[in-house]
Order: structure tokens, then C-alpha cells, then sequence
């Protein structure tokens, strides 16, 4: 996956600031922004690939999840924006078809 960020720079101030960026929303870029960097710049981009990175992870395990256990699950399974929350239903093989 690719995400933009563009930092600007205030030379006067020796400090960077997001200007545009493709982060999702629930990632708290802000707060990272704020906290890391005006101090630390590296810390900051390290820390928001962490958040991405560990996006990505979970995204890519729903999709194997759904790819390895298709014959197992009833329906489409549901799941929130950071896709950290999973719904399903499934259906335990050799069991019952009706239930």
C-alpha cells in the first residue's frame, strides 16, 4: 500500500508540519504531529509507520482469513474502518448445514 504525506518547512521556526497527506482518518496523525514533530521528525515518520504498517497487517489478515476459511463462513463478514473489529458468522464443518 501507499500513503502520501508532504511536510512543509518553517526554516525561521526549524520545524516540519504536515501539509497534505493520504493517512486514514482514524490513524491520529495530528497528535503524532504535535507530539514528535517539531522534536523529532524521525521518531514521528517511525512512529506513523508503525500505525501503518500495522494497518495494513490486519487488512491483509481479514483477506486471508476470508480467502482460507470461505467454505467455513456464512455471509460477507463485517468489520470496522481500522479492521480491528471482525463480525461473522461461520458454520463448523461436519456439523449440522441447517444451523
Amino acid at each position: 500500500d501507499s500513503f502520501r504525506l508532504e511536510l512543509q518547512e518553517f526554516r525561521e521556526f526549524r520545524e516540519f508540519r504536515v501539509r497534505r497527506h493520504s493517512v486514514p482518518p482514524f490513524i491520529p496523525l495530528e497528535r503524532l504531529a504535535r507530539q514528535f514533530l517539531p522534536r523529532n521528525p524521525r521518531q514521528f515518520l517511525a512512529i506513523l509507520l508503525q500505525h501503518l504498517n500495522a494497518f495494513v497487517a490486519r487488512r491483509q489478515q481479514l483477506q486471508e482469513f476470508q480467502e482460507e476459511f470461505s467454505e467455513c463462513i456464512r455471509g460477507v463478514p463485517s468489520h470496522n474502518s481500522l479492521c480491528n473489529l471482525l463480525s461473522f458468522r461461520y458454520r463448523i464443518p461436519g456439523g449440522d448445514p441447517g444451523k
